[in-house]
């Protein structure tokens, strides 16, 4: 029954996504499977019907879903009635959370917090229920502006939210309380055990505890979290079935050893875990695990039992059944994916009769389970995570979830107890984030290897099932599935080594300039500036706990999931911020051979901290002048500029003429009227079919008599989306369109790609 159950849902997942990618492919697959399940499976047509009827009933359940996500605003209105729905979240001089309008419907909330006497008194007054009147304008929420990021519209709009609800004003001496609802109530029990831990537990471990027990990251220290997201381990902060087996194991022994009956225990316990799905966020892992608990408890109690395959099969399918967009989910599928592993493949390690091993064993299950849904995402994986998370399973597990709760439930009844232990369980944490710290710079810490294909993450999907289905049957099958995986993985390793394909990218790194070349064969990355933003004075209050960095947030998740291990040249055209000031944090975190500064500048960049990074990295720094050159990949690059010492930092860009996939490109830096004036008189038959435009279109640059001279066929703008500079100017683009210069601009477009096979290619851009 199991084995079908479990079958029966991966025709669900068939049914949910086809409504959204029904495609030629699609079909394709659904067909591979159906044939698998008659032939190797030895499925009667009888109950292949039975899938197809799954299938249906789940695209029909998406599509009734999908009919039903629809806006009841026109955009336009200004006035609301808004309640806070979830946890409301203060972030330095932001307030942010979602809220329900006064139509039902959900809404992201932005609002800026003027001073920190507001401040306080929000973090003290603001609960959930509570229902104030607010002045605003409401916006669409942001597509991906670049390739393979986060599309933050999709992620809304399959919550069914459409708009967000950037607030002017927010009245809060005329909120009114809700009734106390009890999943009010709860919520905001939540909110004040939140509160309580951060106001009484150190810095160093109270993210830490509210994500374990109460399912909230949010305070987790930045770097922290991204070492534990690097080495594989976040799923020790993520509460799922190790908590919740914890939780109801501990409650049913404390509940018997005190004389109360089984039934009643199970009773009570079926009560709490609905509870705990509240308290701990309703996270997918969470509601997975709590709802596999409740169906064994429920069958428990009336004597029954079912198999932990068909547990997790029928909950895999009343969850999709009732939210089928939660397929989409990160944690919904790693959650499932590394379940359904361990139960599919718990004959193996229960062959072997030492902890350790099982351990070992069972942390590799799991790493490999995720692997086809990390390396979509998040286009790397880490190796070094499975004999880690042989360590820090335990070490959570056994002594600090149980230390966690123990500490805060002590601390709650006598404080002065409850401080020794607080301090025990701080400096357990401080020890585990230090060597998480130190084993993310390890070589195997991790590995990109770029977003995968559509039919390289089928293939690994099949490989990882025939390791599955073959470990503990055949040991020689299961070596070849294991081979087979090897193979495809050190292919998708490699796959730009064998690509003829280059590429030239206008990143969209906002306000600022970055442009990726990537040439055939990985004959040579080249990146030519990092973007940056201009940062000015802003009391402590005011800052955030996370700040926005262009090279950590955007550049290298990109370079990443472009397959790309190292930069052959980082170039910095000239000291701006908003060129170079990612710097520091690409070098820090990216392969860099080679930094490129350009001549003259040398004591601008002098004591800026990348440069002493770049000195401890031991990695190769290059002055450019005009004149030199080199040749990479088939492709000439030659450096028309700086060609003397300027007081005007613009002019001292950098300025590039390279020919790729059949075009030429001037790329200029921020380079001014001035300094193009220069080129054309040292240049005169200087021309180039495709225009990088100088300084973000400002008047100061793209001067009539260069643009005549140029000829170019395309302007590339690399701009800020409602910059505070009104660039590109109006002035610029009148010059271009006078030209007959097609213009593409980041403000517009997103990122702009050119993808070239030889001489020829095609440009693309990622807004429609």
């Amino acid at each position: 029954m199991a084995r079908h159950l479990i079958l029966l849902a991966v025709s669900a997942t068939f049914g949910v996504t086809a409504h959204s990618f029904l495609n030629v492919r699609l079909l394709i697959i659904i067909f591979i499977f159906l044939c698998f399940l008659y032939f190797s499976v030895g499925l009667s047509v009888k109950a292949l019907s039975y899938h197809l009827v799954i299938m249906g009933i789940l695209l029909g359940a998406a599509s009734f879903s999908d009919h039903r996500n629809k806006t009841a605003y026109h955009g336009t209105e200004s006035r609301f009635i808004i309640t806070f729905t979830d946890q409301p979240n203060i972030d330095g001089n932001s307030l942010k959370g979602f809220v329900r309008g006064e139509k039902g419907e959900r809404l992201v909330l932005r609002y800026k917090i003027t001073t920190e006497l507001e401040q306080e008194k929000l973090s003290r007054f603001l609960r959930i229920g509570l229902s104030c009147p607010a002045r605003g304008t409401l916006q669409i929420p942001d597509k991906n502006r670049n390739e393979n990021s986060f599309d933050y519209q999709r992620y809304l709009f399959r919550q069914g939210i459409h708009w967000i609800f950037k607030a002017d004003s927010i009245s809060f001496e005329e909120c009114k309380k809700a009734e106390n609802s009890i999943p009010v109530s709860i919520r905001n029990l939540r909110l004040k055990g939140i509160t309580y831990i951060m106001e009484r537990f150190p810095e160093e471990s109270s993210g830490f505890v509210t994500a374990l027990i109460f399912g909230d990251q949010t305070y987790i220290d930045e770097g922290d979290l991204t070492n534990y997201q690097r080495l594989g381990l976040v799923h020790l902060l993520a509460i799922s079935g190790l908590h919740v087996s914890f939780l109801t194991g501990m409650l049913f022994y404390f509940g018997i050893r005190v004389g109360i009956t089984r039934e009643r225990m199970m009773v009570a316990i079926l009560i709490f875990l609905p509870v705990y799905m509240l308290l701990s966020g309703a996270s997918p892992s969470v509601v997975r695990s709590c709802l596999m608990a409740m169906l064994f408890f429920l069958l428990l109690l009336f004597k029954k039992r079912l198999s932990a395959g068909a547990a997790i099969g029928l909950t895999y399918m009343a969850l999709l059944f009732f939210q089928p967009n939660m397929i989409y989910d990160i944690g919904f599928q790693l959650s499932f994916a590394v379940t359904f592993s361990i139960i599919m493949s718990s004959s193996i390690f229960l062959q072997y009769p030492k902890k350790t091993t099982q351990l070992f064993i069972i942390s590799s299950i799991c790493q490999l389970a995720a692997l086809p849904i990390l390396l979509f995402h998040f286009f790397e994986v880490s190796f070094l995570g499975v004999f880690l998370n042989v360590l820090y399973v335990p070490l959570y597990s056994i002594i600090l979830l149980p230390l966690s709760l123990i500490s805060l439930l002590i601390h709650l009844l006598l404080p002065p107890l409850g401080q020794p232990l607080i301090s025990l369980l701080n400096f357990t944490f401080v020890l585990c984030n230090k060597a998480a710290d130190a084993a993310s710079d390890l070589p195997l810490a991790s590995i990109p290897f770029g977003k995968p294909p559509f039919i390289m993450m089928v293939l690994l999907v099949i490989s990882l099932l025939g390791l599955y289905l073959t470990w503990d049957i055949s040991f020689e099958k299961s070596k070849i599935w294991c081979g087979i995986m090897i193979v495809l993985l050190f292919f998708q390793y490699n796959l730009q080594r064998f690509s003829p394909f280059g590429e030239v990218q206008i990143i969209d790194v906002g306000q600022g300039d970055s442009n990726l070349i990537i040439l055939p064969f990985n004959r040579g990355n080249y990146l030519i500036d990092t973007g940056g933003q201009i940062t000015f004075p802003i009391d402590t209050w005011a800052k955030k706990r996370k700040k926005f960095n262009t090279a950590d947030d955007i550049i290298i998740p990109l370079l990443k999931s472009k397959g790309i291990h190292q930069l052959d040249k980082l170039i910095l055209t000239h000291p701006d911020a908003d060129h170079m000031g990612s710097a520091k944090e690409l070098i820090e975190n990216f392969n860099v051979g080679e930094i490129i500064i350009g001549g003259w500048s040398e004591e601008q960049y002098r004591d800026m901290d990348f440069v002493s990074v770049a000195r401890d990295k031991k990695m190769k720094m290059t002055v450019l002048r005009r004149g030199d050159n080199w040749f990479a990949g088939g492709a000439p690059f030659a450096v028309l500029g700086p060609y003397k010492k300027e007081e005007n930092k613009n002019d001292s860009s950098i300025v590039l003429f390279t020919e790729l996939g059949g075009l030429s490109w001037l790329l200029t830096g921020d380079m001014g009227e001035e300094g193009e004036r220069e080129l054309l008189s040292t240049f005169p038959q200087l021309q180039a079919d495709i225009l990088k435009v100088g300084h973000h279109g400002s008047k100061t640059s793209s001067s009539a008599a260069f643009l005549e001279q140029i000829q170019a066929k395309a302007a590339l703008i690399s701009v800020g989306k409602d910059n505070r500079y009104g660039h590109p100017h109006g002035d610029v683009i009148a010059n271009l369109e006078k030209s007959g210069i097609k213009v593409f601009r980041t403000d517009e477009d997103g990122s702009i790609i050119y993808k070239y096979y030889k001489s020829s290619g095609t440009f693309r851009k990622i807004l429609p």
